[in-house]
Formats: C-alpha cells, structure tokens, sequence
C-alpha cells in the first residue's frame, strides 16, 4: 500500500570553503525505515546523477513508509570539471570518511555529510558510482573488519547486495582492503563505524549519462531500497549477472611491456586458468606479451585505454572469494 502523504523537501549542506550539497527528502509521511542514496562523490562518475533525478520523481508515487534522503551530487565542482577529484585537492574523496572539520576541501565535505548521517541515523545508504565503458554493472561488499555486529552487518549488506539483481562483488581481502584505504570509503566507514548497513553500485561508463546504465542502476537501486523495507520494486535478475560465487574484486595481470592494450575475454563470460585474457601488442602489431588468467573467474571491467605502460593492470577481475 502507498503512503498516502508523500512529501518532498530540499535542503543544503553547507561544506565552509568548498561547496553547498543538495539533498532532497521524499517522507512518506508514515513510520518505516531510512535509506540514503549518494551519488557523483567522484566528480567523473555521472551515472548516479540521473539515477537520482528519476528518483526524486518516481518515489512520492511509490514509497509506502519512512523516507529516502537523496544527494544527486557529492561533487559538484568535480562534476562540472569532468574529474574526479574535489577542484583544489588531489585527495581521493572516496578514502576520506568520517571527515575531518579542519583538514583537505575531500575531509571537509566527509565530515560535513558524516555530521548529516549521524543526525538522520539511516537505516540503509547506497552509493553510486561507475566504472568503465566496457564493464558489467555490479555490487560491491565492503569488508567487515571491526564492530560488535560484524556477522550481522555482513549479512545486511549482503542482502541488500543481492537485492539490486546484479553481479555480487566483495572488495579485496582484508590486508589490501585496509592498505587502500577502503574502510575510509564511505560505506566502508559506516559499515566499520556505526554499523551502518551500505552497499555500493558500480554501472555505467564515467563523464555522461548513458540512458541505458541510468535505468540498469534505477532498477538496482530499487530493488535495494525494496529490500530495505520503504517501497515494494524487486529488482529482477539483470542479464549479466554471474553466480556461482562468492566472487571478489581483484586486479588482473599486468604488463611488463608498453604496448597496445588488447583485451580478449568479454565481461562477464567465466574463464579458467591459465586462458588468454590479454595481449600487447606494438604499434606494428606484434605480439608482445600474452596474458592468462591467474585462476578461474571472469573479466568485471576493461579499462579504457587503448595504450598501456608496463605495469598496467589488464582488467578488473572477479575470482573466488575462498
């Protein structure tokens, strides 16, 4: 049943120094959850933009109780920039929560929009973001790696995950994932910190709207506020998903030889060990360096460039999570 009181109210958030965030609230007017979704942290990865913009208006008519908090942008000066840093600041936006009051434009704006999820206390944040041009879309589990409730918010983050109907990724292992900074990520910290129940959707290609990615990560999105418990649209299966894991997100072989970066495997389709993934090859088309797969799993994302240094990660990878 539909609330029948559906309210929309626009605020800002003002980060001193370096800009004023949009937030727009849809309340149903009835008791339930609260889910935020954030999107265009990284000011290159514009998919999640128009996601909140179809929200905005598709949610008064479906929300059946509690409330969903939206910022289209976490970024605004990166969007109209095309990049993906804050102006001014060469700072991962993305390795920087809970904020710090006092430090770079990137903790500034982490602890501005930390400050407005300790006061709403939401059940539920997605955030939005994308890879690259040739990619599946897909989820991304953060590691639990401290709190009281780790099992718990492990469980609640995989649901919601599962939820979206796309491809289900856990993030590196443990070692890495603290020696990258992701639990300074903003669903790593909140599933670190407070606890906070946070998964990340990763569709379409950066710097444009792509109609067809917008509606691929709507439907996911969806499906996860569903599972969330303030609206009823389960999202389907969506084609590209691939089962059998439990997969992890993990680098593919790199080259040892500058060259034309030419990727084989199609995103998606599994190989085993030991296939062909990649090759290099020279501006006269020989080849340089042939590329296998270090074990079973299948190609996320292809990353777009043509030409790559020596030392370049081929593809994103999904492998077991054992």
């Amino acid at each position: 049943m539909l609330a029948p009181t559906a309210r929309v109210h626009r605020r800002t958030v003002a980060v001193p120094g370096v800009v004023e965030l949009v937030m727009i609230t849809v309340d149903s007017g009835l008791d339930g959850p609260s889910a935020v979704v954030t999107a265009n942290l990284h000011g290159d990865e514009c998919t999640g933009v128009g996601v909140v913009h179809r929200l905005r208006h598709l949610l008064p008519d479906r929300l059946s109780r509690g409330r969903v908090h939206l910022f289209p942008s976490l970024n605004p000066g990166g969007l109209r920039a095309g990049t993906r840093h804050l102006p001014g600041d060469e700072r991962d936006p993305n390795r920087s929560f809970p904020g710090d009051e006092g430090g770079s434009a990137a903790e500034r704006l982490a602890h501005a929009l930390w400050g407005v999820l300790e006061q709403e206390q939401p059940d539920v944040v997605i955030d939005l973001h994308t890879d690259s041009t040739r990619a599946i879309p897909y989820a991304i589990l953060d590691r639990v790696v401290r709190g009281r409730s780790r099992r718990s918010v492990d469980a609640r983050c995989r649901e919601l995950a599962e939820a979206s109907g796309l491809t289900v990724l856990h993030e590196y292992p443990r070692g890495r994932y603290l020696r990258y900074g992701l639990d300074r990520s903003l669903p790593g910290a909140l599933v670190n910190g407070p606890g906070i129940a946070a998964v990340t959707l990763e569709v379409g290609p950066r710097r444009g709207l792509d109609p067809v990615a917008v509606d691929t990560a709507l439907i996911a999105a969806l499906g996860v506020l569903s599972a969330a418990g303030v609206l009823d649209h389960p999202a389907p299966r969506h084609p590209s998903r691939v089962d059998g894991g439990p997969w992890r997100r993990e680098s593919g072989p790199r080259t040892s030889q500058a060259g034309m970066l030419e990727v084989i495997a199609e995103p998606g389709e599994l190989f085993p060990v030991g296939e062909v993934i990649a090759r290099v090859r020279s501006l006269d088309g020989r080849t340089l360096q042939e590329l296998t797969a270090p074990q079973r799993g299948f190609v996320v994302a292809v990353p777009d460039r043509a030409w790559a240094p020596a030392g370049t990660a081929c593809a994103t990878l999904a492998i077991r999570d054992d």
